[in-house]
Order: structure tokens, then C-alpha cells, then sequence
């Protein structure tokens, strides 16, 4: 990485989403070839997922009975890699491979083949002539997008794969970009599972210093929407999305696959579980642990978060 030289002018910013055709597909035995799988059924796959992910084309694991109902709620074309007393609850319709470790065999083919499957074309950074960019920021050699009047301060970090629309602000200190935590065992290793997403940062967001904005993890992107603040010291992970003109306190963590909608405002140092939806004007309190998601106008409080109403109520009825 180094200092954005060569500056062209940015077009109008958009996702980068991976727009798979049928020249990047590849049979489910291509994928698995060579792991101690069995293939029952081929099929044509495009790229990988869990079984929350309802696109067509992925490449699935299915080890555990707890999560029967997200399979039975896909259809189309996909493969399923399942252990072998699962196996034949997957459909016939889709693809299947049978082994004693799915979410291993899963990981090692994504280890193998995740990047040629889902990184898009890198492309030319296409920098504004009008953003400022501090000569101490580190912007990647290719794949960024920097809009009209954007700001990006001193040690910023922007990786490839990211989209700044005009009129946004980078603090100093803040990540755009970069592995999120999703860790698999291979071979008896922990590893961090590499993230192949992308950020956007839609126009007029600001991001002060040091947060991190985790990449999209399985050909996601992770947003900010427009308007939006970021206060210091926050973290937002893989395949987030938060609304327009939301404000993200200082010290707060938003876990992945978390949507947040727009006008929401979570308080400083909360800390919101994965794959929940904060409903539009919700508030979550200050230091609120949040693990069900919150209704459009709702606010919360406390640990594990309760109806701020009912969490005054509770702290009225234990004074003695």
C-alpha cells in the first residue's frame, strides 16, 4: 500500500458485487477434487455460503440438525456438503457430497478456490481530484473508489475493495477493509477464514478515527448508508449494513450480518449479537448487550437488553 498517485476521476460510486457468469462456475467434484468427500450429486456452483445465504449457485455445509429449517427454506441450484446421517435430508434437487467433516471440507475448498470464485476483476482506483487524502494514509494499490470532497486523515487505511461516495469523511487511524473474525479449524489450525467482500461507504457518511469496517465475508459488502456517523472506536463487522443517517456510538460493536435501518442510534460502548435487525429510529442504550432484534421506534437497556420501560421497572421493584 502507499499514497494514491496518478489520480483519475472517480465515476459515480457504486457496490462492487461480484456478477458471476457461467464462464466462472465449476462442478462441485472440480471444487472438492482431491478431499475425502463422496460426490452423490454434481452440480455447477459459483461461489460459497452458509446455509442463511439463500442465492443460488452456492456451495454449502450441513452438519448440524439444529439447523434443518434454513435448509428446507432453499431451493434452487446449489451444493450441499453434509455428514453422512444428514446427507439424505438434503433434496434431491440439489447437489450433494457426503464426508465425516463438512464445515472442514467446506473451509479447505473455500481456502482452495474462494478467491478465483469471488474476488471481482481489480480494476484501476478511480480517485476524485477533489478528495483529500493526507499523505500519511495508506490507500491500495487498485480496487478503490474515492468520491467528489471526500476526506480521508492521517494513518486511514483504505484496502482494495472499497467504495467511498462523495462527500464522506475517514478519520484518522480507521480501517477500511480487511479480514473479519470468522475462524475455522483445518487440519487441526485454528484460521481466520479470509474475507473477499467488499465496503461501501455511501455519501456524507463519516467514519472518525480509529474504527474498523470489517470486509463482506461470502461475496458480501458491508455498508454505511448515507449520512451516517460513526463515532470513535467502533467496530463494525463482515456483511453489516446500517441505514441513513444513523449514529454508531463510541466504543460500540456491531456484530455480522447485523442490519441496522435508518435513524437508528446505538449508545456508546453497546455491543450488538450477530445477524439481528435494528429497526428504524430504535435506540439502543448505552452499554445495552443486544441479542433479539430491536422493532422499528423501540428502545433498549441493559444487560441482555430489555424494553427500556420494562428495564426501569425492573430496577424500581429491586430497590429496597
Amino acid at each position: 500500500m502507499g499514497p494514491a498517485n496518478g489520480r483519475q476521476v472517480c465515476q459515480p460510486a457504486r457496490v462492487m458485487r461480484n456478477r458471476m457468469t457461467e464462464r466462472d462456475s465449476m462442478l462441485l467434484s472440480q471444487v472438492m477434487a482431491d478431499l475425502p468427500v463422496e460426490i452423490i450429486r454434481d452440480v455447477s456452483v459459483r461461489r460459497f455460503g452458509p446455509l442463511s445465504i439463500a442465492s443460488e449457485g452456492l456451495i454449502q455445509y450441513y452438519s448440524d440438525p439444529r439447523f434443518a429449517r434454513q435448509l428446507e427454506a432453499l431451493c434452487g441450484v446449489r451444493a450441499i456438503i453434509a455428514s453422512p446421517d444428514l446427507g439424505p435430508m438434503v433434496p434431491d434437487d440439489f447437489g450433494l457430497a457426503v464426508c465425516d467433516s463438512p464445515k472442514e471440507m467446506f473451509l479447505k475448498a473455500y481456502l482452495r478456490y474462494g478467491a478465483a470464485l469471488e474476488v471481482p476483476e481489480p480494476f484501476p482506483n478511480r480517485i476524485d481530484a477533489s478528495a483529500r487524502i493526507h499523505p500519511r494514509a495508506a490507500i491500495a494499490e487498485h480496487s478503490v473508489c474515492i468520491g467528489a470532497n471526500v476526506s480521508i486523515s492521517a494513518n486511514a487505511v483504505i484496502h482494495e475493495r472499497v467504495t467511498i461516495e462523495d462527500d464522506a469523511s475517514i478519520g484518522a487511524n480507521s480501517v477500511l477493509g480487511g479480514d473479519g473474525f470468522e475462524v475455522g479449524i483445518v487440519d487441526g489450525r485454528q484460521i481466520v477464514v479470509p474475507h473477499y467482500g467488499s465496503v461501501l461507504i455511501r455519501r456524507g457518511a463519516v467514519i472518525m478515527t480509529n474504527c474498523s469496517i470489517d470486509w463482506g465475508l461470502f461475496g458480501g459488502c458491508t455498508e454505511i448508508g448515507e449520512g451516517s456517523v460513526v463515532d470513535n472506536l467502533v467496530h463494525i463487522a463482515h456483511n453489516v449494513r446500517v441505514g441513513r443517517n444513523c449514529q454508531i456510538i463510541a466504543c460500540a460493536m456491531i456484530g455480522g450480518s447485523t442490519v441496522i435501518e435508518d435513524r437508528a442510534r446505538v449508545g456508546p460502548n453497546a455491543t450488538v449479537s450477530n445477524a439481528l435487525r435494528i429497526g428504524c429510529d430504535a435506540r439502543v442504550t448505552l452499554g445495552a448487550v443486544v441479542t433479539r432484534d430491536v422493532e422499528p421506534g423501540g428502545h433498549v437497556t441493559g444487560n441482555f437488553a430489555l424494553p427500556h420501560s420494562q428495564f426501569i421497572e425492573n430496577m424500581r421493584k429491586a430497590r429496597p
